[in-house]
């Protein structure tokens, strides 16, 4: 993906890669609130929260399922989730709300086009009410079969140091 404009096209692989990562985060079954962020570059992935400016597309649930919002208004949603620290409570005496933002989770990657069927995706999940820890990095490989169907085909570091 060239200069880190999303694709004009949603059948493009990195806004295919996209949707199947938001997919991922959306499974019901999580309980903590998650904003997600598909950033433009991997610089990005430094910052708990992107900039505006650096957001090419951003989900935010904060417990109604993923909702497709504005970067500025993710990116302020984010901040303000930061900035709650309900863990600093007697567990007893938490909410069911404050502790979905206690799990709180801000999550950014970048999709990148590295070949006709390959797209390779950095992404990096963190903590909000733990900061610096609670904080999880990945690259992952995404490939299409001869089908066109796309698929992760993770590697870890380990992985490819013993290749």
């Amino acid at each position: 993906m060239s200069g880190g404009n999303p694709p004009a096209d949603l059948a493009a692989p990195v806004a295919v890669i996209a949707e199947r990562i938001r997919a991922r985060y959306s499974n019901p079954s999580r309980k903590a609130y998650t904003y997600l962020y598909w950033v433009r570059d991997v610089v990005t992935l430094t910052d708990l929260i992107p900039t505006p400016e650096a957001v090419i597309a951003a989900w935010v649930d904060e417990g109604a399922g993923f909702v497709p919002t504005a970067a500025e208004a993710a990116v302020s949603a984010g901040h303000a989730a930061a900035a709650i620290k309900p863990h600093q409570a007697a567990p007893s005496r938490l909410t069911p709300h404050q502790r979905k933002q206690m799990m709180a989770r801000a999550i950014a990657f970048t999709a990148t086009q590295t070949g006709e069927n390959e797209v390779t995706v950095q992404l990096v999940s963190r903590s909000l009410g733990f900061f610096p820890k609670g904080q999880r990095e990945v690259t992952e490989r995404w490939l299409r079969t001869v089908d066109g169907t796309w698929y992760s085909a993770y590697r870890s570091d380990q992985d490819e140091d013993d290749a």
